[in-house]
């Protein structure tokens, strides 16, 4: 049966092969001549202290803006490798068969629909999570030889870094390929499993984000109206925000702003001082701002979290299209 699903899939095993070695390849070349660029320029001790080093602003501008671009598109190809997975080897592997009537001389063997079903899954789908482990690596490795001059800069929870490190790729790639093969079964049509594999796709990967980070446990900061709220710049994933009254709970944002904006003007309409305004603030009611967010330390906890979830809906899926499979006929 592995070898029958391997003949089958063979096509698909040969590009992914393909795929590997020209995109390992190609990001150890662009590396490569990254790291040349960095040492010619004199930036190889900006790469741990971003801004803060002793390199005039222009070299550094230039180096951004000459990698910043290839780096964008390495994040953005192991950004859309899982959804590509999904449509192009999830959503086929059973819709074919199924559509083409193939798979009635699988249900007449001795081998059981469901090993049927596994073999099928384990040929098609460990390989594809071989090679988009094997190009996140790579791409890691590209991205972290630029440091803080490159993406790093912008900390880990940045939309296109996140979704790419540790293990969320594998999480959303088991989703999009559970999500293929069990609209595959279900709707019996090729196209439109990919069609719709990769709306819905789409869809609850950018829809479950929020929650994902509400489930991982947060931090919260309370300043005086005159300090920073630090976890703005220093790169932490911050869930909420706003301003506190004299009991301690949060002012809706409407009031807040409200109370904000006549604080900036005197009693006789002219523009307030700073010290005024401070002093204003807690008058008013609004005695400290505060922040409710997630540190850069802790987000290995939430790509944890994301890939319980999502390896969560993978196993549903991929229940159901077991389910599916043994009512076809």
């Amino acid at each position: 049966m592995i070898w029958a699903s391997w003949r089958q899939q063979r096509l698909h095993l040969i590009t992914l092969l393909g795929v590997l070695v020209v995109g390992t390849g190609v990001i150890a070349l662009l590396r490569s001549s990254m790291v040349g660029d960095l040492t010619s320029a004199g930036l190889t001790q900006c790469v741990a202290q971003g801004d803060d080093c002793a390199v005039p602003g222009e070299v550094v501008k230039a180096f951004r803006e000459a990698w910043g671009n290839p780096l964008d598109i390495g994040r953005l190809v192991i950004t859309c490798a899982p959804a590509l997975i999904g449509v192009f080897i999830g959503a086929p592997l059973f819709a074919r068969e199924l559509e083409q009537g193939t798979h009635v001389l699988a249900f007449t063997q001795s081998v059981s629909r469901t090993r049927w079903m596994f073999s099928k899954l384990a040929i098609a789908l460990l390989p594809a999570l071989v090679v988009l482990v094997a190009l996140q690596s790579a791409v890691t490795w590209w991205i972290s030889a630029a440091g803080q001059l490159g993406p790093r800069m912008n900390g880990p929870f940045n939309t296109l870094t996140f979704g790419i490190e540790h293990v969320s790729p594998v999480g959303y790639a088991l989703f999009a390929f559970a999500l293929g093969t069990f609209l595959g079964v279900v709707s019996r049509r090729t196209l439109v499993a990919m069609t719709a594999g990769l709306g819905a796709f789409v869809v609850v990967r950018f829809a479950l984000s929020g929650l994902v980070d509400r489930l991982v446990p947060a931090q919260r900061l309370e300043v005086a109206p005159g300090e920073q709220l630090t976890v703005h710049e220093d790169g932490s994933l911050v869930i909420d925000y706003g301003w506190l009254d004299n009991a301690g709970q949060p002012v809706a944002e409407a009031k807040a702003g409200a109370l904000v904006q006549a604080c900036k003007t005197t009693p006789a309409g002219t523009p307030n001082t700073q010290e005024g305004y401070l002093a204003c603030l807690p008058q008013s009611g609004l005695p400290q701002r505060f922040a409710v967010f997630v540190p850069p330390s802790q987000a290995w906890q939430v790509h944890l979290v994301d890939l319980a979830i999502f390896g969560g809906l993978a196993l549903l899926l991929l229940a159901g299209t077991a389910w599916a499979l043994r009512r076809q006929s």
